[in-house]
């Protein structure tokens, strides 16, 4: 019974030995800057949906200024063929009437311009053009809105990210004094210099700060996948 226990023991110990690894390279990692993460943000789908939708109203002011020309109209005809003309000619009367055939060649073209030009149109052109503008501010200044609201997020979650490490760097250090703790009753209950009761305390000792370390780990993971997202950066590797 002994020997199982121990050796339960031992395979709980190197798991949670891994554990730690994992959590300090967590601890380990070097986060990026907050500038690097504000011009990742940049980036982002959201900021793209932005510069499509401004580019649209672009094309639309443009548009807008040349419509101007819908009031002129250019009218143009063109015609050319081949215009055959038949004749008789009476030469006498002793004689039958002569037939006769000519043809020509002819070109006909028109060209013109005719102008219909509506007052309320024409008089409003210059509200038309600076709404369209206004249309484009409008997107621009929705974007640096979203943007200065995604610096906040990323302001926010970068600071929860270095509270998590910094507590999960705390809650290391408690794990590997419950696991040395632990390790010491161990050895002294394989040369029955401790009971089963004691050796179950430290264990629960140490399970109670791996459960601890484990939440706080994902806490910082958690945060760390967040600002990512945010950032559109890559902070974790692979």
């Amino acid at each position: 019974m002994r020997v199982l226990l121990i050796s339960l023991m031992v395979i709980f110990s190197i798991t949670h030995l891994r554990a730690q690894e994992l959590s300090e390279d967590l601890v380990n990692l070097t986060l990026p800057s907050l500038n690097e993460l504000f011009e990742g943000a940049k980036k982002g789908p959201t900021v793209a949906f932005y510069n499509y939708r401004m580019e649209g109203e672009e094309l639309s002011l443009k548009t807008e200024r040349r419509r101007w020309l819908e009031y002129i109209n250019l009218l143009g005809t063109y015609q050319y063929g081949v215009i055959g003309i038949n004749s008789y000619t009476d030469i006498g009367s002793d004689y039958p009437l002569v037939y006769q055939y000519s043809a020509g060649e002819q070109l006909w073209y028109n060209i013109g311009v005719s102008a219909r030009i509506p007052l309320d149109r024409l008089f409003d052109r210059k509200n038309r053009i600076r709404r369209q503008q206004l249309k484009i501010q409008e997107t621009l200044q929705e974007r640096d809105m979203w943007h200065n609201d995604q610096k906040l997020k990323i302001i926010q979650g970068y600071t929860v990210a270095i509270e998590m490490k910094n507590s999960l760097k705390i809650t290391i250090e408690q794990y590997s004094f419950a696991s040395a703790q632990f390790e010491s009753v161990q050895k002294d209950y394989i040369m029955g210099a401790a009971t089963a009761q004691m050796l179950g305390v430290a264990k629960s000792q140490q399970t109670q700060a791996f459960l601890q370390l484990e939440r706080i780990k994902a806490q910082l993971y958690s945060s760390l996948l967040s600002l990512e997202i945010l950032s559109n950066t890559k902070i974790i590797s692979k």
